[in-house]
């Protein structure tokens, strides 16, 4: 068979240059071609590895070797192959080359491509092809194919250094299987479900939680505030049939109870049969009234607390709502013991105070994008937007709480520009903080547009504190395709068909040996992904890490991936070194925005950017390499600390001349044209792209930088590499550990 590979305008051009291209995968075509395969296979045997002649002619006899060719005229040309193994229900790919003459024209792609539909025909669930770790180009073309790594095997030593990794990558194959794929590929590597992962929970309401609703209570607000989780979706409300005949017990004959006729709307759980109720009455009791029942003086009240306790245990429910001190205290045994959260109404109301407008550059120079928390005034405007965005007037008030006066459990931001509301995000205040549930929308046509989704994810992620785990699900209008976009780039993930759903793991936190397993018991609570019980020790940036994801499935993620995924997450393997690199008070205040202190101007466009340029002399080129830790240490001069403030990740370096730096160096830095005098007047400058910028707690002063041994105060004012027993000693000092 020969199939045609280019489109037709590429067609054109190769057909000028190289010939048309074409695949045979028929036996009596390709067995011409064995001697230009056997050739081209021994001119790489460093990465083909090799075999006889013999295995050549055999393979192709059986079909297991695909040939692309070039045509000129009459004459066919040898261009490439791929050479496969079969063994039901899996194929592995022995080899892909092609010939340096015909390179970047995608015939790799397109041979593997042709693979995957003739294995499909013939009913096979996969393929597996074994590249080693270090061929960064390969891994790169073999992700890109959606081949994902299934696991590490040890391979022989290269060169004389130590053994190499070998990365073996699985890719399932679109035919019939017993069993469905894992879920897990290029677009969605954590394995995640959007619809399994917006499962509402469902709280148990207390009697007294109920009684609070009444007027001049003084839990009446917070009370108010979890009903309206209930109305904007974020949790289901339920009660207990021993509410009802508590209400019943209560109510005097011949009255009528409003409360009881209120709770008999909620959904109603039965309690648990006689005989397991009285076996889990009498647990629950030594946990919630510990001294009652010992001297077997357990109240009616308390008999009829430990049956709401009893009655969400047995459903397996996610929690019971309460405002009794006695049940609170044995939160955490309950959750150790039975998975119960017991949760305080106050849970469920915003506790910050703080002031949450910001302000920042917007796409060009004479523009201003206005962030701050939405208002009545505000209120209008946004539903406009939102209608704009072909979101009805139900869903507005259901679930993006456009209409919503008396505050409560969600916060709520638009975005401005000259006046006009061009962004409107709002997401579920979460008890505990293990998930947030946002929703965005943006007028397209607003030239700051793309501006305006990098301000409003910056500001989702700045409600995730230092050291939490949070799982962000992110929701837009299917057609906004720039929310998309900017999302993807910074680490979101697609989770299921729906193409106006997003995932992230936001982990804010440096990791190290000493916090590994609590950061691992996080994601794995939180988001259900596993990480491996001992930190893995630090080989590349590139090193690939076993973990579980969300689905159950095992995979493989790079170092890089696994960081860019948990951004802005840092991993601090053992062996993994850093740089410290310094930076004046006057530029680092916009670069790192590190103070506690809030700004009151208008703040760079350079805070609009996950990935950010640092700008030095040309001699530092050589001192940064991609996957270094990369620490800034805010120098002394005109005000500053004279310390490290925050440590990020080094994602490439490179030299630019001058004249030719423009909007795309310059936007993410913290420099204009006419500043870069300031680090000198060489006439080009290494721009360091760094990103997963975390501010550190703790300062680490000059004087503790000259303890561990890197340097005086004068030292630091120049870039200098420092060993991984270094990053580890400076780390410890942040996090007193």
């Amino acid at each position: 068979m020969i199939l045609s590979l280019a489109s037709k305008d590429k067609a054109q051009a190769m057909n000028k240059s190289r010939g048309i291209f074409s695949i045979l995968t028929q036996p009596q075509e390709v067995i011409s071609f064995v001697g230009d395969v056997t050739a081209a296979a021994d001119s790489d045997k460093a990465s083909l590895g090799f075999y006889p002649d013999s295995v050549y002619l055999e393979y192709a006899l059986k079909g297991n070797i695909f040939v692309a060719i070039t045509e000129l005229g009459k004459q066919r040309l040898y261009a490439g192959h791929v050479l496969f193994d079969l063994r039901q229900p899996r194929a592995k790919v022995l080899q892909v080359f092609v010939d340096p003459g015909h390179r970047r024209l995608g015939i790799a792609e397109s041979l593997i491509s042709e693979l995957k539909i003739y294995l499909s025909n013939l009913q096979y669930l996969s393929i597996e092809a074994r590249v080693a770790e270090d061929m960064t180009e390969s891994n790169s073309f073999w992700e890109r194919q959606n081949f994902n790594v299934q696991r590490l095997d040890d391979g022989g030593a290269s060169r004389g250094k130590r053994r190499r990794k070998i990365l073996v990558r699985n890719h399932e194959l679109a035919s019939p299987q017993l069993f469905g794929p894992s879920g897990i590929d290029v677009k969605n590597p954590l394995g995640f479900s959007f619809l399994s992962g917006t499962e509402k929970p469902i709280y148990l309401l207390d009697m007294n939680v109920l009684f609070d609703l009444g007027p001049r209570r003084h839990r009446r607000s917070d009370v108010a505030n979890l009903f309206r989780a209930e109305r904007m979706q974020a949790c289901s409300l339920a009660i207990s049939s021993e509410i009802l005949e508590e209400l019943k017990r209560n109510c005097p004959d011949g009255k009528t109870d409003p409360m009881q006729d209120f709770a008999s709307i909620l959904p109603t759980y039965s309690g648990p049969p006689d005989d397991e109720l009285s076996e889990l009455i009498a647990d629950l009791a030594e946990l919630v009234f510990p001294d009652r029942s010992q001297r077997n003086a357990l109240t009616v009240n308390d008999t009829s607390d430990l049956k709401h306790l009893a009655t969400a245990i047995f459903h397996r429910l996610n929690g019971l709502v309460s405002s009794d001190m006695s049940i609170l205290r044995a939160a955490p045994s309950l959750r150790t013991q039975y998975g119960l959260d017991v949760l305080s109404p106050t849970a469920f109301s915003l506790q910050d105070t703080h002031s949450v407008d910001v302000t920042t550059f917007g796409s060009e120079q004479d523009r201003v994008l206005t962030l701050s928390a939405v208002e009545p005034h505000d209120e209008s405007e946004a539903r406009s937007l939102l209608s704009r965005s072909k979101i009805g007037h139900s869903q507005q008030l259901n679930e993006w709480a456009a209409v919503d006066l008396h505050g409560g459990p969600c916060r709520r931001f638009v975005v401005r520009s000259d006046g006009d509301v061009v962004g409107y995000i709002t997401w579920h205040q979460k008890v505990g903080q293990t998930s947030i549930d946002a929703l965005m929308a943006i007028d397209e046509k607003s030239p700051t547009a793309t501006d305006c989704v990098r301000l409003m994810l910056s500001k989702l992620s700045e409600d995730v504190a230092h050291n939490q785990v949070v799982l962000v699900r992110l929701g837009f209008p299917a057609q906004q395709y720039q929310i998309r976009q900017e999302a993807i780039s910074i680490g979101f993930t697609a989770g299921g068909n729906n193409q106006a759903q997003l995932h992230k793991i936001v982990l804010r936190s440096v990791v190290t040996q000493v916090n590994w397993e609590q950061t691992r018991a996080s994601l794995m609570a939180n988001c259900g992904v596993r990480l491996p019980s001992v930190a893995p020790a630090f080989r590349s940036i590139n090193q690939h890490i076993e973990i579980h994801a969300a689905d159950g499935n095992r995979t493989h993620l790079s170092l890089h991936g696994l960081e860019s995924l948990l951004a802005p997450g840092l991993f601090c393997l053992p062996g993994r070194g850093g740089v410290i690199t310094p930076v004046r008070r006057q530029f680092s205040e916009h670069l790192l925005r590190h103070l506690p202190q809030g700004s009151l101007l208008p703040q760079a466009r350079v805070q609009l950017y996950q990935q950010r340029h640092y700008l030095s002399h040309p001699k530092n080129r050589t001192k940064f390499s991609t996957g270094q830790l990369i620490f800034f240490y805010e120098s002394q001069n005109h005000g500053g600390l004279g310390a490290l403030v925050a440590v990020g990740r080094v994602v490439r370096a490179y030299l630019q001349d001058r004249s030719v730096m423009g909007h795309s160096e310059l936007d993410r830095s913290v420099f204009d044209i006419d500043q870069l005098d300031t680090i000198g007047r060489t006439e080009t400058r290494t721009v360091t792209v760094f990103d997963n910028l975390n501010v550190l707690p703790a300062h680490v002063s000059g004087d503790t930088l000259r303890e561990i041994g890197c340097g005086t105060p004068v030292k630091l004012l120049s870039t200098q590499t420092i060993t991984s027993e270094q990053v580890e000693r400076i780390l410890a000092r942040v996090y007193n550990s």
